[in-house]
């Protein structure tokens, strides 16, 4: 095993597996009620939920696959292109997320593609992630209006839990998440498709700046490449758009319908499916939030905080914790095991 690989193994993973199983141990000490547990039968409706689960992972990497390898023009092999989201999402679960960007250029650029064209797939499918969380939460908001970010206080499995309270109380804030997100889809859109050498010429005079002068390099190389990544999805036809917007749909989507699936195949009654998918996407916003190294004990605690009321008392903390093992212990499992091939790959360039 390289050097490299046991860094990541022994000090990268250590931290937030810890962070994730403090507060998983804190949940089912706290809020894990057995009683309801031994109530949980394997029933039709179980069975099929969870194997709603699997598949909507199955159809989440199948499409977030598809959109990479279509975006770099199929310059990455099905396999190549399944190691490189492996490792994205690995590097996801083992890092804040300020630090994913440039690991996934790196990713990107060890896979076999120029720096430029790494920029360039990076770039647009950055704006097609945030075009479908836009597209969609509008949406959904002209269906269900202000219910997708009304949170009542009557929660039972929130009883005496200031923390996950407090995050449910600040989710009334969700909208200012959403509109960061609509501001960068618009500015991503209007500097690709709309104004690229203009977009260009303003990150030169921002480096021109004094203020901002340390760093000027980064900014005129990210003016660069913006202009760049133009020119190279300019003459794209328009089947690419549209196979791209809906490998980006299905790709965010699935990943939403991951706790909507859990949710039905443990509720003993009935909650509305569209209240429940818009909760995904204020959750997004909680767990986008830059803090522990792939969310630890954030995403748990905003779970549990956000979709109290879907699922039956007592039981919270198992379901959070079958979503987190979805959603968040598979790619570290799968990241380990691609990890040391890859490490060993890239060492060789």
């Amino acid at each position: 095993m390289s050097e490299t690989t046991q860094k990541i193994n022994l000090w990268k993973l250590l931290v937030p597996v810890s962070i994730g199983v403090a507060v998983s141990v804190y949940l089912i000490i706290t809020n894990l009620n057995f009683e309801a547990l031994r109530e949980v039968h394997l029933s039709q409706k179980l069975i099929v939920g969870l194997l709603l689960a699997a598949f909507t992972v199955v159809c989440r990497d199948a499409a977030f696959m598809y959109k990479i390898r279509l975006s770099s023009g199929n310059q990455l092999t099905w396999r190549k292109t399944f190691q490189t989201i492996t490792m994205w999402e690995f590097g996801t679960c083992i890092t804040p997320k300020i630090s994913v960007t440039p690991f996934v250029l790196y990713l990107f650029f060890k896979s076999g593609m120029s720096s430029g064209k790494s920029v360039a797939v990076l770039m647009l499918n950055g704006f097609f992630d945030n075009l479908a969380f836009v597209v969609v939460f509008g949406i959904l908001y002209l269906f269900i209006g202000n219910d997708i970010l009304s949170f009542s206080t009557n929660c039972a499995d929130l009883e005496g839990h200031q923390i996950m309270q407090g995050i449910r109380h600040f989710a009334d804030y969700a909208w200012i998440g959403y509109v960061l997100i609509f501001s960068a889809c618009t500015f991503l859109g209007t500097a690709l498709f709309i104004m690229p050498h203009g977009t260009k010429k303003l990150f030169h005079a921002l480096g021109d700046i004094k203020l901002l002068s340390r760093f000027k390099n980064q900014l005129i190389f990210i003016g660069d490449e913006i202009e760049l990544t133009a020119n190279e999805f300019k003459n794209k036809p328009l089947s690419f758009w549209i196979k791209m917007s809906v490998a980006s749909l299905v790709n965010w989507v699935s990943r939403y319908m991951l706790a909507v699936s859990l949710f039905y195949a443990f509720a003993v009654n009935d909650f509305s499916f569209l209240t429940a998918l818009s909760r995904q996407y204020v959750l997004w916003i909680f767990t986008s939030i830059p803090s522990t190294p792939g969310a630890s004990g954030v995403a748990e605690l905003s779970f549990i905080a956000l979709n109290c009321e879907f699922m039956p008392v007592g039981l919270s903390t198992a379901i959070a914790l079958v979503w987190r093992l979805y959603s968040y212990y598979l790619y570290l499992i799968l990241g380990m095991i691609v990890l040391p091939k890859w490490a060993k790959q890239i060492s060789t360039k």
